[in-house]
């Protein structure tokens, strides 16, 4: 049996996000002057009936632990929002950008996909395969900032996505990166620096992995521009910075092969590909 859900659009956390993954902070017309701080926090939510384990930096708990069958919840201030087909984890959110570790197990071969919503930001994972006993590892930043994907067998990867607004006069972002011919028990981890304007991917594998890149800034003024690269793989061992807050808009970006000893090297620069 194969199954796949989407999700549509939401508003949370002051953030309305759509099925194309974009983003707009809210303001409240009300204000909120005055009143008692709102505890923040982070949204997971995945689009298939699966079993569900969280481990917190503390090594608390939440969700099902797949040894007893027994539900889990030890992280405080979270909760499980359950659906005949979906569910959904209430989380603290930590601006330190710590890990939360999940661990997904399906009775039914499936394609999946996850997202973690927070304050300012949009993150996760399309097109999860996956697979009866085969227990599937992902990493999420607390802050969104950050992810990580590891393979349960070898393959491609899923579309890893981060999403980003600092600010109302600043330009948000969406990034998407994708890896081929991974290993089983592979890692690839994916990150942004919004001040240093830097994505960051990489991937543990010892053999050559392929990426595939795509940036869509959106300015204030709603001006929109679309960067893509695929099969990028010349680094030494597969890991990689892409310098984009330069950007023009439409032509090539700057990528570095982040390798110990090679950090003077000067940029690659890499054509944008999604221009006709």
């Amino acid at each position: 049996m194969y199954t796949a859900c989407l999700i549509s659009a939401w508003l949370v956390f002051g953030v309305i996000v759509a099925g194309n993954g974009n983003i707009a902070v809210v303001q409240d017309p009300a204000g909120s002057r005055g009143a008692p701080p709102v505890k923040r926090n982070v949204q997971i939510s995945l689009d298939v009936d699966a079993g569900v384990l969280i481990e917190n930096w503390e090594g608390k708990r939440l969700g099902v632990d797949f040894k007893t069958g027994k539900a889990l919840d030890e992280i405080a201030g979270a909760r499980v929002i359950t659906h005949e087909t979906s569910s959904t984890f209430v989380l603290p959110f930590d601006k330190s950008g710590k890990f939360y570790q999940l661990s997904i197990d399906v009775k039914s071969e499936c394609t999946a996909n996850l997202s973690m919503t927070g304050p300012g930001f949009v993150t996760g994972f399309h097109n999860l395969s996956l697979r009866p006993r085969e227990i599937q590892k992902l990493g999420l930043a607390s802050n969104g900032a950050a992810l990580t994907f590891t393979s349960s067998r070898a393959g491609s990867g899923p579309q890893i996505f981060l999403t980003a607004q600092s600010a109302r006069d600043q330009p948000s972002y969406r990034f998407e990166v994708t890896a081929a011919s991974l290993d089983t028990g592979k890692t690839v981890s994916v990150s942004t620096d919004m001040i240093a304007g830097r994505l960051l991917f990489n991937a543990d594998d010892t053999n050559k992995v392929q990426f595939s890149v795509m940036m869509r800034r959106t300015n204030p003024g709603g001006i929109r521009g679309t960067y893509q690269h695929h099969d990028i793989s010349f680094a030494r061992t597969n890991r990689y910075a892409m310098k984009f807050n330069s950007w023009d808009g439409k032509g090539e970006l700057c990528f570095y092969d982040l390798c110990d000893g090679c950090e003077k090297e000067p940029c690659t620069k890499l054509k944008n590909e999604s221009l006709k």
